[in-house]
């Protein structure tokens, strides 16, 4: 063969390559084009879901109508979210929402059981996001975090907690406890209470979750409550009703600005997130994906963290966070929490059965 021949052989498969490689590693759409796409949207309307209180009232202001005056597009609210709902509609055909805010854990899960939209990274760029905020079946919009939260006016001085460990010392911080009613955040700060290294909690292993399970028996008498939405931490601290709890850190940082004594603990906290997802059969898809690939972009992402302390998703949002809450958001104390792995919940139902030996356990 010669070597002109060769030559051309070569170039056809570089550029061979080259074509295959731009394809797997396409990024979406930039600021510019998202725009172009979103005028044809003039005039139509997007359904979006979320959790309502102080959550949703922050996404209002950072998204839904920052994106409803930028388009002309009619942003319609409804809450609150949930996958129970999801299912229900898809089943039934009858899909009204659009866009449903969820947890990052459950949207894959759901996904690969038919009741979600793949998302299109074509569109959405996730080059920049942090964790694993870019799912198939799931765009991440914001981070938040499950802290201990004290009353500061009940333990003061050098006499308060500075660690998760410090919520199963009963005899040194007395008085009730509130945990949220679910197995993920527990099971891992048990873990981290037993002396686990934030880097070695995930994967959960039988074992893992055997000794988890056992530290928590010692914590059990001491729990009056089990909180079920994220309000109800804020409140059980503001009343009183407890003097330490497991809280988000959004939700009690609201209850804290309006002045009632209350610190967050961020060492071992477990770092989690949102995200959006679209529900199967969505009635306007095209407009929810492009939606969600807008609030994701830099200029957007950053605007949550102006309204709730939950940080931006998006790496390069973080240098344009400003305000109050700069400098007391989940994005700024990443190194001392717990990274919550999203694959290893949402993988094989792991969440599925986990949930069901919390509920087990609690009916000991």
């Amino acid at each position: 063969m010669g070597k002109r021949v060769k030559i051309f052989i070569y170039l056809g498969l570089a550029l061979v390559f080259t074509l295959s490689v731009s394809t797997v590693y396409a990024e979406g759409l930039s600021s510019e084009q998202l725009t172009e796409r979103l005028k044809q949207f003039k005039g139509k309307t997007l359904t979006v879901v979320s959790w309502g209180g102080s959550y949703q009232a922050a996404q209002r202001n950072a998204f839904f109508k920052p994106f409803a005056e930028q388009f002309d597009i009619e942003v319609v609210e409804d809450s609150p979210a949930g996958s129970t709902k999801i299912m229900a509609m898809v089943k039934s055909g009858n899909v009204t929402w659009d866009v449903v805010a969820g947890s990052s854990f459950y949207p894959d899960d759901l996904g690969n059981q038919g009741f979600l939209e793949p998302i299109d990274y074509t569109i959405v760029d996730k080059t920049d996001f942090m964790g694993k905020f870019a799912g198939k079946y799931h765009v991440g919009t914001d981070t938040y975090s499950c802290v201990m939260a004290y009353r500061s006016d009940v333990f003061t001085g050098s006499n308060v907690p500075t660690s998760l460990t410090d919520f199963w010392n009963v005899e040194k911080f007395p008085g009730r406890r509130s945990i949220q009613d679910d197995v993920m955040d527990n099971v891992t700060w048990a873990l981290v209470a037993l002396g686990y290294p934030r880097d070695q909690i995930y994967p959960l292993t039988d074992e893992k979750v055997e000794k988890a399970f056992k530290k928590l028996d010692e914590l059990k008498p001491h729990i009056t409550t089990w909180w079920t939405g994220g309000a109800q931490p804020a409140q059980l601290l503001t009343d009183k009703e407890v003097v330490m709890a497991s809280a988000w850190n959004g939700r009690v940082q609201v209850v804290k600005d309006e002045g009632v004594p209350i610190k967050l603990v961020w060492n071992g906290a477990t770092l989690q997130g949102d995200s959006f997802m679209i529900p199967k059969g969505a009635p306007h898809k095209e407009l929810a994906m492009l939606f969600i690939a807008w609030q994701s972009l830099p200029e957007n992402n950053y605007r949550i963290a102006s309204h709730i302390s939950y940080g931006p998703i998006n790496k390069k949002a973080l240098p344009k966070v400003t305000g109050k809450y700069k400098g007391s958001l989940p994005t700024d104390f990443t190194d001392v929490q717990v990274h919550t792995d999203f694959e290893w919940w949402s993988t094989n139902k792991n969440y599925t059965r986990m949930k069901r030996l919390w509920q087990e356990w609690k009916l000991k």
